[in-house]
């Protein structure tokens, strides 16, 4: 009898460290997502600012230029040849053809030291400048805390996967799991944030877009259609202004009418006393 209440006793504990070892999992998981924060208020109670290196720092810079080219063919073929030297990559391009430019569109991708003197080589196809900016984000802080929690969501992954192994209990298990699949979940959105982060840092954006304007290629670069349409319809818009113009002048076209009568009614009374 003594021995299987001390048997009873043994799972009782054995339940109820299970139970704490979970509940204090669950708090871990909820909170991990503040750890960093965390970490960074006590730094900063503490009278100590986190300071990164200048190497270290990690910096997302963006270019957006858009400037007039005299050839807008011979102009794409060179800044082509700019973006191979420099070892540049298009990851979007677009042409467009309006009514009296044509205009070319690019993203270009280049490492963070050599975009200045890209951005520099590239505006020298320019003969009239709209706009250019140059904007430098540090998100130093943002990727620090971005690692911190991944790491403290790999720690509380680790710690359920260890938890899982001392246990046998199916509802045990199914509870483990489920804990353990809302922890990956989130580490994976996490682990995203990083690799985006890194993206950004590790290339700088070039938006660029150049145009030539073209007015008097307007009809070489529509077809047969639209220009019979648009000659039609500048025809009836012309035989609609003629028509406006003919009510403006009618005074002068009655006094004209009028005038025309009585010379020759003068003629014709002229000839009749002959």
């Amino acid at each position: 009898m003594l021995h299987k209440q001390e048997t009873n006793l043994n799972i009782m504990h054995r339940n109820l460290y299970f139970l704490f070892a979970l509940l204090l999992l669950g708090s871990v998981s909820c909170q991990s997502g503040m750890d960093a924060e965390e970490m960074e208020t006590s730094t900063v109670n503490l009278g100590v600012t986190p300071s990164p290196n200048l190497s270290d720092r990690k910096i997302i810079r963006e270019a957006t230029i858009r400037f007039q080219v005299k050839d807008l063919n011979e102009s794409s073929a060179k800044i082509e040849g700019l973006l191979e030297k420099y070892g540049a990559t298009i990851t979007n391009s677009q042409n467009y053809n309006q009514e009296e430019s044509i205009e070319a569109s690019y993203t270009i991708k280049i490492a963070p030291e050599k975009l200045d003197g890209l951005l520099k080589a590239i505006q020298a196809e320019s003969i009239f400048l709209d706009n250019k900016t140059v904007t430098a984000d540090d998100v130093t802080l943002q990727y620090v805390d971005v690692e911190a929690r991944i790491k403290a969501k790999q720690a509380v992954q680790q710690e359920y996967l260890e938890l899982l192994t001392k246990t046998s209990k199916v509802s045990e298990i199914l509870a483990i799991e489920a804990e353990l699949q809302k922890v990956q979940e989130e580490l994976e959105s996490v682990q995203a944030q990083m690799k985006a982060l890194q993206q950004q840092t590790t290339f700088s954006t070039i938006n660029l877009a150049m145009y030539q304007l073209v007015p008097a290629s307007y009809s070489d670069r529509t077809n047969f259609s639209t220009r019979v349409t648009s000659a039609l319809n500048g025809g009836w818009h012309l035989f609609k202004d003629l028509l406006v113009g003919v009510v403006y002048l009618w005074p002068i076209l009655i006094i004209t009418i009028v005038a025309l009568f009585l010379i020759r009614w003068y003629k014709n009374r002229q000839r009749s006393i002959v």
